[in-house]
C-alpha cells in the first residue's frame, strides 16, 4: 500500500542464511544414513611362522588350493598416498641409479646385492595411488572409512613389537581402520599384502572382508590369505601358481632402459589360511595356522557429526 514502510531487506544475510541451513540439512541426512549403519574399528595383524617343524607338519599340495581374488575388492587408503607421485615410486628408478636415491624419498628401502629387484618391507610396500594426479583431497581420520589410522590409535603395538623381535616369527602385515559393517552379500573385500616383494608378487597376498552374520548379532572375518615360499632354483614340482594381482593393485613397471634384467622367481610352496569367524566386539580373536597368525579386535564406533560451518555474519556485510 503506498505510504507503507517495509524494513530493509539485508539480502546478503538472507543468502548465507540460506546457504547455512542448506549445509545443515545436508549434515542432517548424512548423519541420520550413519546411524542406520553401524561402524566398527578394526585391527588386524598378520604374522608369519617361520618354525619348519610347523610348516612341514601337514603335506601342502598344489591341486587342493583354490586362490582368487574376489569382487568389490578395495584396499585401505594410506596417508602417504597422497605424496606418492610418479617421480618418486622407486619400482620406476633404474636399479644402476638406486643407490643415488636420497634416503628421505625412499625411507625403509632394503637393496639386497645379489637381488637387483628392490625389496620393500611391509610398511614401505603400499600400492601405487589409484587416483588420478590431478585428484586431491584431505584425508579425515574421524569420519573416512576404510582409512589406515595413525599407529596413536592402535592397540596392537606391543603385540608388534613382540613379533617384531621374535626369531619364530615375523610381522607380514597390520591394519587399522573404521568402516561400516555390512551384510554377506554388501560386504566389500579388503586387499591384502605384506612380507617381501618377489616380482608381481608378494610373500603374503589375499583378502579379508569384516561383515555382520545373518542375525547380525556377530561381527564375522572372512580370511582368503596365502603365503607363499619363493626361491631363484627352479624346483622340480612347478605346480604351484599364484592368481595374477588386480590391475589396480599391480607394482608392475616396464624395465627401464639400461637396467639389468630382474630375476626370476620360482615357488616353493604356498600355505593358504581361509577361515570365517563369529566375534564378539571388544574381545581379542586368534586365528591359527600351522604357517602363519592372525589376530584382530573389532570395536564399536561413533562417527562424530560434522562440524557447524563457522561464519562471521558481521564480517562480511
Amino acid at each position: 500500500m503506498p505510504g507503507t514502510l517495509y524494513p530493509t531487506v539485508n539480502w546478503f544475510r538472507l543468502t548465507q542464511l540460506g546457504l547455512l541451513l542448506g549445509l545443515a540439512a545436508l549434515s542432517g541426512r548424512a548423519t541420520m544414513a550413519e546411524d542406520a549403519q553401524r561402524w566398527f574399528q578394526v585391527e588386524i595383524t598378520i604374522f608369519s611362522n617361520e618354525a619348519p617343524v610347523d610348516r612341514d607338519a601337514e603335506q601342502w599340495q598344489a591341486n587342493r588350493l583354490e586362490l582368487a581374488y574376489p569382487d568389490k575388492l578395495r584396499r585401505l587408503h594410506q596417508l602417504k598416498d597422497l605424496l606418492l607421485i610418479d617421480d618418486l615410486i622407486v619400482d620406476s628408478v633404474p636399479d644402476n641409479e638406486l643407490g643415488s636415491l636420497p634416503a628421505d624419498l625412499a625411507p625403509g628401502l632394503e637393496k639386497d646385492s645379489s637381488d637387483p629387484a628392490p625389496r620393500v618391507p611391509m610398511q614401505a610396500s603400499a600400492p601405487h595411488p589409484a587416483k588420478p594426479a590431478t585428484e586431491f583431497k584431505f584425508y579425515d581420520f574421524q569420519r573416512d572409512a576404510f582409512l589406515q589410522l595413525l599407529p596413536a590409535e592402535s592397540d596392537f603395538q606391543q603385540t608388534n613389537r613382540a613379533l617384531e623381535r621374535s626369531a619364530d616369527h615375523r610381522l607380514m602385515f597390520h591394519g587399522l581402520w573404521r568402516q561400516a559393517v555390512l551384510s554377506e552379500a554388501e560386504a566389500i573385500p579388503i586387499y591384502i599384502e605384506g612380507g617381501l616383494q618377489y616380482g608381481e608378487q608378494h610373500e603374503l597376498q589375499g583378502s579379508i572382508t569384516i561383515r555382520f552374520n545373518a542375525n547380525r548379532d556377530r561381527v564375522v572375518v572372512d580370511t582368503d590369505l596365502w603365503l607363499t615360499e619363493f626361491s631363484v632354483v627352479n624346483p622340480l614340482d612347478d605346480a604351484w601358481t599364484l592368481p595374477p594381482v588386480p590391475d589396480k593393485f599391480s607394482h608392475s613397471n616396464a624395465i627401464p632402459r639400461g637396467a639389468e634384467p630382474r630375476p626370476v622367481y620360482f615357488i616353493n610352496r604356498i600355505f593358504q589360511l581361509k577361515q570365517s569367524r563369529d566375534m564378539r566386539s571388544t574381545e581379542f580373536h586368534y586365528l591359527d595356522h600351522p604357517a602363519m597368525g592372525l589376530v584382530i579386535l573389532v570395536e564399536p564406533y561413533t562417527v562424530p557429526p560434522m562440524p557447524p560451518p563457522e561464519f562471521d555474519f558481521e564480517e562480511n556485510q
